[in-house]
C-alpha cells in the first residue's frame, strides 16, 4: 500500500513540475543562435535540389539527383516512423493525462490513421476538381455514350461486331498519352504541396520542441540541423520537379519551408519564457495529437506519392533502368532511412 501511495506522489510530483526546475540549464542566447542556424540549412538544401536539377551549367549527372532524391525519400518515411510516433506515442499515454486517455493505448496510431485518410482525400478531391476542370464536359459526354453505346448494342449486335475497332487507335493513344503527362505533373504538384504542408506541420513541431529545451538542447540542436538538411533536400527534389510551376511559387515554397522551424523555435522561447509545464494535459496532448498527424501525413506522402509512384509496379520507366542502377537507388533508400534512424537515437 505505501509503495502504491508513494508511486502516486512521484507521478504527482512529475505533472506538477514547474518551470523553474528546467530554468537553471536554459540558455537564452544558443537558441536564438540556433534560429538562424537552421534557417541557413534549411535554405541551403532546399535551393541545392533545386539548382543543381533546374540550373543546366552545372551539369550534375542526373543519377545523383536521382540518388539524392530516392535517399530523401527514404528520409521522409524513417520521420515519419521514428521521429513522429513513437513521441506520440509517448504523449498520449503519458500517466499524467487522465485515465480516460490511459483505457485506449492506440490513440496516436488512430491519429495517425485518420491523417493517412484524409490526406488520400484531400489528394481525391484536388485530382477530381483538376479533371473536371480540364473535361468539363467529360461527364455528360460519357453520360451520353454509354446510352447510345446501348441503344446501339441493343438493336444491331451483329453489326456492332463487324465494326472494324481499330480505326482511330492511333489517334485515340495520341491523345491519351498527352493527357498522362497532363495528369503526371497535376500528380507531382499535389504531392509536392501534401509534403510540403506535412514537413511544415512537422517542423514547427520540432521547433517547439527545441525552442523549450534545456538540457538535452545541444544534442537536440545537431541532430535536427542535419535532419532539417536532409529533409529540405528531400522537399528541394520535389519541388524541382514542378517543371511548370513558376518562379514566384517555387521562392514562396521555399520561404515557406525555411521559416517553420525557427517560428516553431520562436514559439518555444516565448512559452519556456512563461511558466512551462511538459508534463501538462495541454501539452501533452497538443504535442501527442499533433505529431501523429504529422506523422502519418509524412508516412503517406513518403509510400504513396514518392516510393511507390518512384518505384510501383507500373512505374515503366524505373523497371527498364540497368539492375546496377536500381540496386543503387534502393540503397539511397534505405541509407536515408537508416540515417534518420540513427539521428533517432538522439533527438
Amino acid at each position: 500500500m505505501n509503495i502504491s501511495n508513494n508511486l502516486r506522489i512521484a507521478a504527482n510530483n512529475e505533472c506538477m513540475l514547474e518551470h523553474e526546475d528546467v530554468e537553471g540549464s536554459y540558455n537564452l542566447n544558443h537558441h536564438i543562435i540556433s534560429i538562424f542556424v537552421l534557417l541557413i540549412v534549411s535554405f541551403v538544401g532546399t535551393c541545392f535540389s533545386i539548382v543543381t536539377t533546374r540550373v543546366k551549367r552545372l551539369h550534375i549527372n542526373p543519377i545523383i539527383i536521382n540518388t539524392g532524391k530516392f535517399f530523401g525519400s527514404g528520409i521522409i518515411l524513417a520521420t515519419g516512423f521514428i521521429h513522429m510516433l513513437p513521441p506520440a506515442m509517448e504523449s498520449l499515454t503519458h500517466p499524467c493525462l487522465p485515465d480516460s486517455w490511459n483505457k485506449y493505448s492506440a490513440y496516436a496510431g488512430l491519429f495517425a490513421m485518420l491523417a493517412v485518410l484524409v490526406m488520400q482525400l484531400i489528394e481525391f478531391i484536388a485530382h477530381e476538381r483538376y479533371y473536371y476542370r480540364v473535361n468539363p464536359i467529360s461527364n455528360d459526354t460519357n453520360l451520353e455514350s454509354k446510352t447510345n453505346q446501348h441503344i446501339e448494342m441493343s438493336t444491331s449486335v451483329d453489326e456492332a461486331a463487324n465494326t472494324p475497332v481499330d480505326t482511330s487507335k492511333s489517334t485515340h493513344h495520341h491523345h491519351h498519352h498527352g493527357g498522362a503527362f497532363e495528369d503526371d505533373a497535376q500528380t507531382n504538384k499535389i504531392s509536392a504541396y501534401l509534403l510540403e504542408f506535412g514537413i511544415a506541420l512537422h517542423s514547427v513541431l520540432i521547433g517547439v520542441a527545441l525552442g523549450t529545451a534545456s538540457e538535452s538542447f545541444v544534442a537536440l540542436f545537431v541532430a535536427l540541423s542535419f535532419h532539417q538538411f536532409f529533409e529540405a533536400i528531400a522537399l528541394g527534389a520535389q519541388i524541382a520537379r514542378l517543371t511548370h510551376l513558376s518562379l514566384q511559387s517555387i521562392i514562396l515554397m521555399i520561404i515557406f519551408f525555411v521559416l517553420t522551424t525557427p517560428v516553431g523555435i520562436a514559439i518555444g522561447i516565448g512559452i519556456h519564457s512563461r511558466t512551462y509545464n511538459p508534463n501538462s494535459v495541454a501539452s501533452l496532448l497538443v504535442n501527442g495529437i499533433l505529431d501523429a498527424i504529422s506523422g502519418g501525413i509524412l508516412i503517406y506522402v513518403a509510400l504513396v506519392n514518392l516510393i511507390t509512384a518512384e518505384m510501383g509496379a507500373g512505374v515503366h520507366t524505373f523497371h527498364s533502368l540497368s539492375r546496377r542502377l536500381k540496386l543503387l537507388y534502393f540503397v539511397a533508400l534505405y541509407a536515408g532511412v537508416a540515417a534518420m534512424a540513427i539521428i533517432g537515437i538522439w533527438a
